[in-house]
């Protein structure tokens, strides 16, 4: 009997990426993804031939740089009607749910929610009138449902996934831990503050949200390669103490109300030292348009010296072959003792991916 495959979610266009960081690590053949499914998958997808737990490696389980959110034995049903669509649904996932005595909720989210044209009306849609279904049909199961939002990070809960593409949806039952991400479909799309200078203020917003942290009133923060300042910009809004470093201008006409403070240092992001009444720093924080070796080489210094306590970099990918660059970023973060990181490609990252974690 063949085994439901599980479906890896990335961004829209970085699905061989994806598939090489994969087989890279040792995780997959390079045979996946070859061969085109009879269906349509949508872009933003691979589709991987067995689910996690017959992969047979705990490297699995843990989230790809590149992936943004996994549906494990997963099943296709072609577009429909959206009333027969969502019987069908109900039909062939929900008795995961019934069995079951857990709280659930339900994940409905478009393949490619980057891309030109979102199918995020189509998956609403869906999403609503499973949701009126098992409210008609199925009235004890739908009493056990939740908001995706009630939900705190340490509740043990089902999720219902729906991946909606153009030719139709996987869907899969997943205990909340197996995740890849919290949110439906791994995305974390921030509201826009319209004092920022630049949008890459929505990629800091992300990583705030995404550590569960957020900065505190006068934390001391090094912004590297500041300008024009949307980073600078959302540590001053929170009250905090901010050196920003760039030889280019910043555009600020912000700094919030909660007294955050400003100096503008005009020197090399990648040479600068941080002065010793202010180390360690709360954050480190760096968005230089620089190649992946120097962000590696400017970040080694900063641990080698014990510089800062929190750290969030961007790495700007080449057009060809991003994860062998990405590796020594890796091996080296792996290698350090007495950190926790992520690198993850967000949601409101580019052709770029972040680094963030803490010391200690």
């Amino acid at each position: 009997m063949e085994t439901a495959p599980t479906i890896m979610i990335c961004r829209e266009g970085y699905e061989d990426i994806l598939r090489d960081e994969m087989i890279a690590k040792g995780v997959i053949p390079e045979s996946v993804g070859l061969n085109p499914p009879a269906f349509a998958p949508g872009a933003g997808l691979l589709v991987v031939g067995a689910s996690a737990e017959a992969v047979g490696t705990d490297q699995f389980a843990a989230p790809f740089i590149f992936e943004q959110q996994r549906l494990e034995a997963a099943l296709w049903l072609e577009d429909q009607p959206l009333k027969t669509m969502a019987r069908a649904i109900v039909i062939r996932l929900l008795p995961a749910i019934s069995s079951q005595t857990q709280p659930w909720t339900l994940h409905a989210f478009a393949s490619n929610p980057n891309g030109a044209q979102p199918l995020t009306q189509r998956a609403e849609h869906v999403r609503q009138a499973v949701l009126d279904f098992c409210a008609d049909r199925f009235t004890v199961v739908s009493r056990r449902y939740r908001e995706p939002e009630a939900f705190a990070a340490t509740d043990a809960f089902l999720v219902l996934q729906l991946c909606i593409t153009p030719g139709g949806l996987w869907g899969a039952v997943m205990p909340s831990h197996r995740l890849s991400d919290a949110r439906p479909g791994g995305v974390h799309r921030m509201r826009f503050d319209p004092k920022a200078p630049s949008r890459s203020f929505l990629k800091i917003e992300e990583v705030f949200e995404r550590m569960g942290e957020a900065p505190a009133p006068g934390q001391r923060v090094v912004d590297l390669g500041a300008a024009p300042g949307g980073w600078s910009y959302a540590f001053l809004k929170r009250g905090c103490r901010v050196l920003a470093v760039d030889n280019g201008p910043l555009k600020l006409k912000d700094m919030g109300a909660a007294g955050g403070s400003l100096t503008h240092l005009r020197e090399n992001g990648i040479s600068f030292t941080p002065p010793p009444a202010w180390q360690p720093l709360d954050w480190m924080v760096s968005d230089m348009l620089i190649p992946p070796g120097q962000t590696l080489g400017m970040f080694r210094k900063w641990m080698e010296h014990g510089w800062m306590r929190r750290f969030v970099f961007n790495v700007k990918l080449p057009q060809q072959q991003p994860y062998p660059v990405l590796k020594p970023i890796e091996t080296y973060l792996h290698n350090q003792s007495g950190i926790k990181f992520h690198i993850r490609q967000l949601y409101h990252d580019r052709r770029e991916v972040t680094v963030f974690g803490r010391r200690g």
